[in-house]
């Protein structure tokens, strides 16, 4: 029996056994040794080992065999006056065959019960399995009612597919034509701009495209480009007609007239067949024209005139053969185009160039007449208020002593405002002057041209002021005299605005930028407003109307600077002092 089965039959319980032992062993020791215990009862020991057959233990059968063979002997060979041998046999061999017929039931019932269960356990799984063949098989029909489905989605398919393939063969078969229809328009187009490469648009252009349009139509004779002058077409370019040019047609009995009056390329197979239509004429000795393609010439005012192709044979013009003349019209209508716009043009060119001629001397004689009056106003207007600021250093020395405290402080305000006006005079004349001349840039040096402005200004040297140069200075292409202004006006400014009571200091330096060299004056003065730093470069910007100034240096230092192809700018805060920068192209000879 397997391990699975034992376990799946009922157990005896130990206290359910010794209970039962207890009770049929006291139950039959008090019948045989106490109730009857001098007498021979037909009781027989077998019954109590009956209930082994319902409750199925074999170590309480064998225990109630034994101990009913002890209380048997006890009471044939203990408690009866004679010994019982023949009675004791029969209970002995009683006992053991009812223990031995109970216990050969148990182990057929046990085995039954096993057999039972086990065919329980497989009718169990028989069922399991038979639910899981169920339930496969209506898996196996519901895939193969799946799979029939898509089969017939994929035989659908598969038709789509074909119905597609044959589709695609017949849209390859339509793009293999075309595809030669494309190699012969790409043929013909190489033709046509190999003809037209290199030629000059004005004048040659048409001639080439009369030249190519023989060259593409297979059998053609002539070609020309036909204008309509009054009742005439006039032929202003052509091929295959020698070197006269032919002489005009009139319209009226030309293929033009229908052409030009439908707006669409037309031909005839055969002229004998339209003797009213006229052509030009072929150069002799040749036949006259048999078949003649014609297509409208248009304009930006409409249809001026036609292109024509001539056969000395019948034919017929294909449709490519209309697509190439309407394409040929088309660049020939913008070589007619081009060469009136280019007539127009020179013509133009002719008249503006006089005009630009007496313009430009007009332009001169002014310049030269308000150079001369700047000159001229700038002497009338300095004279007078050096007069006038003589005159009241004049009065001040004759009145010295004499003088009123407010007579004094008008005198200065006389001289002051004269100075100031004198060089605000000077500083517009010199900012005129760099807006006229044109300065010539060379190699320069920053650090001696600083030197020796330094060495040269007592206002730059201590102590009024200490200006300190750091290391040498890359050379720069610029203008000596511009440089030298931009340097005075920078260094001016510096050493001008710091508040009272603080010695000005300035520090330059240089570096390179890029093919460049940035050169830095930084001061220790009163620094830039944020509201003015956008502004201080333009003309008649002052920083403070605590200073005296005209307002004009900046404007000058960056006028002088662009000029010379360069940059100026300035980094500042108010009260911490300023740095100026200028750029210029660096000289790295």
């Amino acid at each position: 029996m397997s391990e699975p089965n034992r376990r799946s039959l009922p157990r005896p319980r130990p206290l359910v056994s010794l209970a039962l032992f207890t009770v049929f062993t006291a139950l039959m020791a008090w019948l045989r040794l106490i109730a009857y215990a001098d007498q021979i009862i037909a009781l027989t020991y077998g019954l109590p080992l009956l209930i082994c057959i319902w409750y199925r233990d074999r170590l309480l059968l064998w225990a109630l065999a034994a101990t009913f063979t002890v209380i048997a002997t006890i009471k044939a060979f203990v408690i009866l006056p004679q010994n019982d041998v023949f009675g004791w046999s029969l209970h002995v061999l009683n006992i053991a065959t009812i223990a031995g017929i109970v216990d050969l039931a148990a182990r057929s019932l046990a085995k039954l019960r096993v057999k039972h269960a086990i065919l329980e356990a497989a009718h169990r799984d028989l069922r399991a399995h038979e639910e899981a063949i169920r339930a496969q098989n209506e898996e196996l029909q519901s895939q193969t009612e799946e799979l029939s489905q898509q089969n017939e989605e994929i035989q659908q398919q598969s038709e789509e597919l074909q119905q597609q393939t044959e589709e695609l063969q017949t849209q390859a078969d339509e793009l293999q034509q075309l595809n030669r229809e494309l190699e012969k328009r790409q043929i013909v187009l190489e033709t046509l701009l190999g003809a037209l490469r290199g030629s000059d648009p004005q004048q040659d252009m048409p001639e080439q495209i009369c030249r190519s349009l023989l060259d593409l139509f297979d059998g053609a004779s002539a070609a020309s480009i036909l204008v309509r002058e009054g009742d005439q077409l006039a032929c202003v370019a052509h091929s295959g007609f020698g070197e006269a040019p032919p002489a005009p047609v009139q319209f009226a009995k030309s293929l033009a007239t229908v052409v030009l009056a439908q707006d669409r390329t037309g031909f005839i197979a055969d002229l004998a067949d339209r003797p009213d239509i006229i052509t030009l004429a072929p150069p002799a000795p040749r036949p006259r024209f048999r078949s003649l393609l014609s297509t409208p010439l248009r304009g930006p005012d409409g249809a001026m005139g036609v292109v024509e192709v001539y056969s000395e044979h019948p034919r017929t013009w294909t449709k490519q053969h209309f697509h190439i003349a309407e394409w040929a019209a088309a660049q020939c209508s913008l070589a007619l185009q081009l060469r009136r716009l280019h007539s127009e043009l020179v013509r133009a060119n002719t008249g503006l160039d006089h005009l630009v001629r007496e313009r430009t001397a007009e332009l001169q004689e002014m310049v030269n007449e308000l150079e001369h009056f700047s000159y001229t106003i700038t002497h009338d207007l300095r004279a007078p208020l050096r007069a006038l600021h003589g005159f009241s250093e004049m009065l001040a020395e004759e009145l010295q002593g004499a003088q009123s405290e407010q007579t004094r402080l008008c005198l200065e305000r006389i001289a002051a405002a004269s100075a100031r006006m004198d060089r605000l005079i000077t500083d517009a004349l010199s900012f005129s002057k760099v807006l006229r001349h044109q300065m010539e840039l060379t190699p320069q040096d920053p650090g001696s041209l600083l030197a020796g402005m330094i060495d040269s200004y007592p206002a730059f040297q201590p102590p009024l002021a200490r200006v300190r140069v750091e290391g040498p200075l890359p050379r720069v292409l610029a203008n000596e005299a511009g440089l030298t202004q931009c340097f005075s006006n920078l260094l001016g400014n510096a050493v001008k605005f710091v508040p009272p009571g603080r010695v000005p200091e300035v520090t330059i330096r240089a570096e390179r930028r890029n093919g460049h060299v940035r050169l830095w004056f930084e001061d220790n003065g009163i620094g830039i407003a944020p509201e003015m730093s956008g502004r201080i470069f333009g003309m008649f910007q002052r920083l403070s109307k605590d200073y005296e100034g005209t307002g004009i240096g900046l404007a000058l230092v960056k006028k002088v600077t662009e000029r010379m192809q360069g940059r100026v700018g300035v980094e500042s805060t108010l009260g911490r002092g300023s740095r100026f920068w200028l750029e210029f192209r660096s000289d790295d000879r």
